[in-house]
């Protein structure tokens, strides 16, 4: 029996609707986030290692940095729920090995037809026919059965062949061994530049190159260089298209991030790398209320945007 949802202080975790709600009200919460929120609080308690969510949020071919993947997405759960690192009351840190979820945990769960059925079935009083009240088929009723057998027969016989025919979901492929001809990219974001010249604004630079390497990881078919490889490129006087022969990506996201009087200015263009060519370009300005917030707008905003234009 799973559990349909759970309950923990003042928030209710939906795992069927795939929501988080705090006081009836839905939180906004990624897909990564997510995944792992509902790991942590399915194991109630029990550690889950490093190694146990990269094998279930990323499996094993990742083109990503899950290090910086994992601690980014614990970053947002505990930003949604309140909680700190340092005293946490909901996502504990065990150095070096994982995490756990620690708060109590309330869950409730669907009832189980099948055990109701089974339930009513032993509780039942075996009642034998009586042999006159047995009734045979007719000769015209056994051929009407065979008739609507062959005819769903014949149907599903024309549907596998229509799906063969079609390649549909790569369905020939699969049976005749092919590897499917997949629509993919790749893609490296540089790390954006620091146009304040001013030493204290670099960690929103390098926090908001961080948000949107995440945020595009996640696009299927996308395939994102990590954190680690782009770095050593931060201030390097290149060109684009020699910056994509050395990571081997066809595309280049680049940006620049600015202070001005009250404002933050963040500006990302996407390159496509072969001719140096603009694909799309855009600029965001906000209030530096709350950089954390600001980081994860601004980047799902030009990851959408990325999305769509790579889009086969």
């Amino acid at each position: 029996m799973s559990a349909a949802s759970f309950q923990f202080d003042s928030f209710e975790l939906d795992v069927k609707r795939y929501e988080l709600r705090r006081n009836g009200r839905n939180l906004r919460l990624e897909k990564i986030p997510m995944e792992l929120l509902i790991t942590l609080v399915s194991r109630q308690g029990e550690l889950v290692s490093r190694e146990e969510i990269i094998e279930k949020l990323w499996g094993q071919d990742v083109f990503v940095d899950t290090e910086h993947g994992i601690n980014t997405a614990v970053r947002k759960i505990r930003q949604v729920l309140g909680d700190d690192s340092e005293n946490p009351r909901f996502v504990q840190t065990v150095v070096g090995k994982g995490y756990r979820f620690i708060f109590p945990i309330v869950s409730s769960s669907s009832p189980e037809p099948v055990a109701a059925v089974s339930t009513i079935q032993h509780a039942a009083v075996p009642v034998q026919p009586e042999a006159s009240a047995l009734k045979l088929p007719t000769v015209r009723e056994l051929r009407r059965v065979a008739g609507a057998r062959w005819l769903v027969a014949i149907a599903a016989i024309l549907l596998l062949a229509a799906l063969v025919g079609g390649n549909v979901a790569g369905i020939r492929d699969h049976l005749l061994g092919r590897t499917p001809a997949i629509h993919t990219h790749s893609l490296a974001v540089l790390p954006l530049e620091n146009l304040s010249h001013d030493p204290a604004e670099e960690y929103f630079a390098d926090g908001m190159t961080d948000e949107l390497i995440t945020d595009l990881a996640q696009i299927a078919g996308l395939r994102v260089i990590s954190r680690t490889s782009v770095m050593r490129f931060k201030g390097a006087r290149k060109s684009l298209p020699e910056i994509a022969r050395q990571l081997n990506v066809d595309n280049i996201v680049e940006g620049t991030v600015e202070r001005s009087g009250g404002h933050i200015r963040v500006r990302a263009q996407l390159i496509r790398a072969a001719d140096d060519r603009h694909l799309w370009a855009e600029s965001f300005e906000r209030e530096p209320q709350d950089v954390l917030a600001l980081q994860t707008e601004v980047a799902s905003a030009i990851a959408r945007q990325v999305q769509v234009k790579l889009e086969p």
